[in-house]
């Protein structure tokens, strides 16, 4: 007869599973039952930022990722340039919401996921792709290792030129319309 080595495990793992199951059953009646509460009006947090910060801001009309130049009550003003170019201006209620850009951000992010994923695809590949045949596409020629640094090269450069104009890290909202 064999015995298990860790005869207390079955239990300890039903003891986990039993305290996860009355843990998330506890907080969801607290999480259904609770309510959103009312979102105040965030236009004063614009007067904060610096001119020449760069936003994306989705109005009702149209949507523009400049620099920031002014805010008053009634409008928000853009610049397609930091120190000047053509001004935007939007009014208070048309813009729907205003929110910080981190395209560096996306964009280097963007280079090292898409290395990393690169990385991953030309060491899967690099076996099948370099063997010793004598077909077309033979690529025996070329080590391992060189293609596993191609597949790199070609992820961070593709990361990169989706994770930048993307911006897919966007920066927090600053303002957002009440009732949306």
């Amino acid at each position: 007869m064999l015995t298990p080595c860790f005869p207390i495990l079955p239990s300890f793992l039903r003891l986990v599973v039993v305290l996860l199951i009355a843990i998330a059953s506890g907080s969801v009646p607290a999480t259904a039952h609770a309510q959103a509460p009312p979102l105040a009006d965030t236009w004063h947090h614009l007067a904060v930022l610096q001119p020449g910060t760069r936003v994306h801001i989705s109005s009702d009309k149209k949507g523009r990722t400049c620099f920031f130049a002014s805010v008053d009550d009634a409008t928000l003003v853009c610049s397609r340039r930091p120190a000047s170019g053509t001004h935007y201006t939007f009014p208070r209620s048309e813009v729907r919401t205003v929110k910080l850009t981190r395209y560096t951000v996306s964009t280097l992010a963007g280079m090292g996921i898409g290395a990393g994923a690169g990385l991953g695809i030309g060491a899967a590949l690099g076996p099948a792709v370099a063997p010793k045949t004598n077909s077309f596409l033979d690529f025996s020629g070329l080590g391992r290792e060189v293609i596993l640094g191609l597949g790199g090269a070609i992820g961070f450069i593709a990361g990169g030129a989706i994770g930048g104009p993307s911006d897919f890290l966007c920066g927090p909202t600053l303002y957002r319309r009440p009732g949306l």
